[in-house]
């Protein structure tokens, strides 16, 4: 099954995240890595929201990182994530609190998303984390 533009936008938007957690790249370093995808750079829409979840992502990631780290277990910290686990809760926690899309198709989004950047079962813990998150 072909992704949907929304897909790949939160794919991209999720890479550009993790980029600025592993090595800091700044928002605007993200958003040239944004611009040079072919299948954003043909839709405006597509480009527009993938920027938003990032932008959002970065500028609120205090206060959704210690929103996650309410909901994870007793000993663990939300550095101890392995950074990937880390970008795609932080974009999945954006879309979950600051635009209208149905929780379920979010929270989908990022199990696929782990499914395909993390281990064999991250995708049931961002499962469990995003379901307390709302």
């Amino acid at each position: 099954m072909e992704k949907s533009r929304r897909q790949i936008a939160r794919e991209k938007a999720t890479i550009g995240v993790y980029q600025n957690l592993l090595v800091g790249s700044s928002i605007d370093e993200i958003v040239i890595f944004l611009n040079e995808d072919k299948t954003l750079s043909k839709n405006p829409e597509t480009m527009k929201f993938s920027q938003w979840l990032v932008e959002n992502a970065i500028n609120h990631k205090d206060s959704y990182q210690d929103l996650i780290a309410k909901h994870l277990k007793k000993s663990w910290t939300f550095d101890r994530l392995s950074v990937m686990e880390r970008a795609i809760l932080l974009i999945a926690t954006c879309e979950l609190l600051e635009s209208d899309l149905p929780k379920t198709i979010v929270i989908n989004e990022a199990v696929l998303n782990a499914k395909k950047f993390c281990d064999d079962d991250s995708y049931k813990f961002i499962n469990g984390v995003l379901s307390q998150v709302i």
